[in-house]
């Protein structure tokens, strides 16, 4: 990506002032503390909704020791800590999301093979998390101190159980002092993401009297009606640009083999990078499945009528900026400095779909290394190189905030969301 002048001679400025560097120098010779605590984490539980009581105050201790102010919990468990410089403004967010996939009982252990670390969330999104501890460690080794302000920490409910409430609380509660949100998920240094997916989820719960397989025969039946919805739904055929994308992802209901059963649940999610293509979807979605609770109570008359409860979760707003807006610019011009190659990729479904709906600056970047088989028992990640990861996130937020005494802070004036 070219680069705007400003933004050009930023880095430049930079990367050659020598504070700036010895946080670098700092920040490669600490790869291994950096992947020592990765392990540490990764074996501390980040099921849903147990964020609070476990690796929030976890990582409340950590910024803390690492030297972060006004560090704290809120009210849903978001912990975040400051670096405040010579102004307010700007506030730059950098986050990495506390909780995994993972349910509690879920045996956590690390196992190392082939230059590879295995354990469940090592990749998603522990590394951001370790990452985002290196950059504090290398902020306060060196007294880097920026012209705004830099908030720095971690969310919880990013993953689908979470249902967003991290970010949702954080843009409810602190959405008119934000001036640019950086989200730092799992890993690749070369991942820029400036786009967001909008995502809807529907729980379909088609309800009956239920009965005797024998006996009974001839009434609706719930599974009949989900069934029909099933084939119908599989048919529609979403349009392709905007990309719009549908999936059945859970099915369940009945009791035994021989009973009709009194409920069947559907759990459908749409997504699209198009707000209004996806709501289009969902509204077609849901005729269908009304249709085939019709045929099934027009086909089996006997006894009492199926319904449908239609409960919506999960919905996330989309959005998208230009390739050439100004915290994209920033950083893909951070991924460069490090000598990393960047990418933008396409729209993908992160914290920053809630800022960026706002209008908020925002940004989705990898915490650097390799990784696989994310949300997966076996997922792992290759620390090979990591340490560049956390570099061009010290870079962006200096980019972002400013440098006091060397650069003033890109982002330097404040709006109104």
């Amino acid at each position: 990506m070219r680069l705007s002048s400003h933004v050009q001679k930023t880095f430049e400025k930079l990367l050659g002032t020598y504070a700036i560097q010895q946080a670098l120098d700092f920040i490669k010779n600490d790869h291994s503390n950096m992947i020592s605590e990765q392990k540490e984490i990764a074996v501390i539980p980040g099921a849903p909704h147990t964020e609070p009581e476990i690796r929030s105050p976890f990582f409340l201790d950590r910024l803390k020791k690492y030297g972060l102010d006004d560090c704290s919990i809120d009210e849903v468990g978001n912990v975040f800590g400051y670096v405040h410089g010579t102004t307010k403004n700007p506030l730059v967010l950098m986050e990495g999301h506390l909780d995994t996939v993972f349910p509690l009982e879920t045996p956590l252990a690390i196992t190392e093979k082939d230059g590879r670390i295995y354990c469940p969330g090592i990749g998603d999104d522990t590394a951001a998390l370790a990452a985002l501890l290196c950059v504090i460690r290398a902020v306060r080794h060196v007294g880097l101190k920026p012209c705004g302000t830099l908030m720095i920490g971690g969310t919880v409910g990013e993953e689908g159980p979470g249902l967003s409430r991290g970010v949702r609380h954080l843009m409810s509660t602190r959405k008119k002092n934000i001036d640019a949100y950086v989200a730092v998920e799992t890993c690749w240094t070369y991942r820029v993401t400036r786009g967001a997916v909008a995502c809807k989820r529907f729980e379909l719960t088609f309800k009956g009297a239920g009965g005797h397989a024998w006996n009974d025969f001839g009434s609706p039946s719930p599974v009949n009606a989900a069934g029909r919805a099933m084939s119908a739904i599989a048919d529609i055929t979403p349009p392709s640009a905007p990309k719009t994308i549908y999936n059945i992802g859970l099915m369940s209901g009945g009791t035994s083999v021989n009973s009709i059963p009194g409920e069947a649940v559907l759990h459908i999610d749409i997504r699209s990078v198009d707000m209004e293509a996806r709501d289009m979807l969902g509204t077609q979605i849901l005729e269908t499945a009304k249709a085939a609770v019709a045929a099934e109570n027009t086909t089996h008359p006997k006894g009492e009528r199926i319904t449908l409860d239609v409960h919506t979760y999960g919905e996330k707003p989309g959005g998208d900026q230009p390739e050439d807006s100004l915290i994209v610019q920033i950083a893909c011009g951070a991924t460069s400095a490090v000598g990393v190659e960047p990418r933008l990729m396409g729209p993908a479904s992160t914290n920053i779909n809630f800022p960026l709906a706002l209008g908020i600056p925002s940004v989705c970047i990898g915490a650097g290394g390799d990784a696989g088989n994310q949300h997966s028992l076996d997922e792992w990640f290759d620390p090979k190189g990591s340490y560049t990861g956390p570099q061009k996130a010290l870079l962006m937020l200096f980019a972002m905030a400013g440098l006091e005494g060397v650069t003033p802070a890109l982002f330097n004036t404040r709006k109104t969301y």
